[in-house]
């Protein structure tokens, strides 16, 4: 039986990130985040650092502190409680 231990597994496309020349992965910075995202975001970067080989891994994490998913989404969250969101009356 063939092992997979071994085996180099990367996400084809990521969703939330670009690749970069270098192999790293750079974040795009949104505007909105929802929670949802915010926690996609997170399960992917967690991935795709662990693909990498150690000595890339502290370069990638200064990447990934350009842009803090935990930060967007709370300011997407507070903007909607600032316009009342859910609305009332809205059912």
């Amino acid at each position: 039986m063939k092992s997979h231990l071994a085996e180099d597994i990367r996400i084809a496309r990521p969703r939330f990130h670009l690749q970069t020349r270098d192999g790293l992965y750079a974040p795009i910075a949104f505007l909105f985040v929802t929670e949802r995202m915010r926690d996609d975001i997170l399960h992917e970067r967690a991935l795709l650092v662990s693909t990498l080989p150690p000595a890339q891994r502290a370069r990638q994490q200064k990447l990934f502190e350009r842009y803090d998913p935990v930060a967007g989404a709370r300011g997407f969250t507070a903007l909607l409680e600032l316009y009342r969101y859910p609305f009332a009356g809205s059912h």
